[in-house]
């Protein structure tokens, strides 16, 4: 009786198998000399005596087997039994049914390149190495990129990336990653700088890295506040955030002076005379009262702020002109910002965020090409100059923006107590830009003594008390 085996040599693939078709009651000896008959230049050089046989049922969707095949538990097909023996029954369809093994010495040229080519296979999917990977600003939770190192692509590292924790970032496509190990921080440019990057990582044993994406800037307009959320990490686990996962901002006060509150009252009410304001006055009516809020608070400190209307910033997520920049006038630096809204107030403060982050970011850069590290808060407002809401950015030692937002103070213009109100705002202005002056305001004179300790610097001993900055 007649049966069809599929055979297979040792090293290839399911795909280069190869059917033998022979009488079972003939001898497996009988079988070396048809299967070497079917591949004559394969086994050229090879006797049909010396070929080894096994009986190694693998099926075709089973392709991986072969890769950590070994025969040791496998049966040999010995020359002198019949090749019922092995196969009584009608073999199984779709299965390799016997593996041919040529001997070791004799290996034509063919067959050592074709297991070269395996082997370099076998030693690329031994490169596959699970990476733990954390997106900044979300360092609490992480995830796994199982990667094989010489086939890793800086876009398939994105696509991961986007799959698992759908940054806004990313929908640039200039999105660029900066990468944080221990072994160091990397901005890799290309595919071939990735593969080495993580080739480095693998062979110092630290799988984890932290991914920090950076984004040509788009303009503050266009920044929603659930895309700013997720941007900065403060919508946790909710689809939706409200204004309520910023954390909350304490905003002091400072008594403003009589003459700047009388000179801020007299103002208003002329403005209220002939230019009311209305919930459908529009954003340039509004910003006309919130200028004379702003000037008022500066008149505090004769020359030393000024105010710049439409002032163009920009910074690594964002740019753009502020409806108004308060600038420190001795640094020029831009210490407060304020966005000017009609009625959303939502995106007013997604939108001043931004502006925060690169009012400060340009701060920064410019005090580490100075070798300095005080470059303190910057603070905003977002308001429709009837509701006041006060903000607060700053950077910890990983250059990640934090941001505080306060409860609204509300100004009715037709209340009787209309000073009170007013008053209540100018003096969260004016403590503001007291703080603005501050060179390092979120930390204490000691604390500033410990880190000039630590950054090498001799501390002088002198007598700090009842000293300002």
């Amino acid at each position: 009786m007649s049966i069809t085996l599929l055979c297979l040599i040792k090293g290839n693939t399911l795909a280069n198998a190869f059917p033998v078709d022979i009488d079972k009651d003939q001898l497996v000896g009988h079988l070396k000399k048809v299967i070497k008959a079917e591949q004559p230049q394969t086994f050229a050089n090879v006797d049909a005596k010396d070929l080894k046989l096994w009986r190694v049922p693998i099926s075709d969707d089973h392709d991986d087997q072969l890769r950590n095949l070994s025969l040791e538990d496998s049966d040999e097909l010995l020359a002198i039994r019949k090749i019922s023996k092995y196969f009584p029954d009608s073999p199984p369809e779709e299965c390799i049914h016997v593996l041919v093994e040529p001997p070791e010495s004799t290996a034509t040229s063919e067959v050592l390149k074709l297991r070269e080519e395996v082997a370099s296979l076998q030693a690329l999917l031994n490169k596959s190495v699970a990476f733990d990977v954390v997106v900044s600003p979300k360092r609490t939770k992480g995830f796994k990129w199982t990667v094989n190192i010489e086939q890793a692509t800086l876009d398939g590292l994105k696509e991961h990336i986007r799959k698992m924790e759908k940054p806004p970032a990313l929908e640039n496509d200039g999105a660029v990653l900066n990468i944080v190990n221990e072994s160091g921080k990397y901005s890799p440019l290309n595919d071939q700088d990735l593969r080495e990057m993580l080739q480095l990582f693998v062979s110092n044993k630290n799988l984890k890295f932290t991914v920090f994406i950076e984004t040509p800037s788009k303009a503050f307009s266009d920044w929603t506040f659930s895309s700013v959320c997720q941007l900065y990490g403060l919508n946790g686990e909710t689809e939706d955030p409200t204004m309520t996962v910023f954390p909350n901002f304490s905003c002091g006060n400072v008594k403003p002076s009589q003459e700047s509150l009388e000179g801020l009252m007299a103002e208003l009410k002329s403005r209220l005379d002939n230019t009311p304001i209305s919930l459908l006055s529009v954003e340039a009516t509004k910003s006309l009262y919130v200028y004379s809020y702003l000037l008022a608070g500066a008149n505090n400190f004769k020359g030393k702020f000024e105010i710049r209307p439409q002032k163009v910033i920009s910074g690594p997520n964002g740019h753009g002109p502020l409806d108004f920049a308060i600038d420190l006038c001795q640094t020029a630096k831009t210490v407060g910002v304020t966005e000017v809204k009609k009625d959303d107030f939502v995106k007013g403060v997604a939108q001043c965020a931004v502006q925060l982050e690169s009012s400060l970011s340009y701060r920064k850069r410019k005090a580490d090409e100075m070798e300095e590290r005080t470059f303190g808060r910057v603070f905003g407002i977002v308001t429709d100059a009837e509701k006041f809401y006060f903000m607060e950015c700053s950077m910890d030692d990983q250059d990640r923006p934090s941001f505080k937002l306060s409860k609204p103070v509300t100004v009715v213009y037709e209340d009787n107590d209309l000073q009170t109100k007013v008053e209540k705002v100018l003096e969260h202005i004016v403590w503001l830009l007291e703080e603005a002056q501050k060179p390092d305001s979120a930390l204490d004179v000691k604390e500033r003594e410990i880190k000039r300790v630590r950054s090498g610097e001799l501390p002088k001993v002198t007598d700090l008390e009842g000293k300002t900055n």
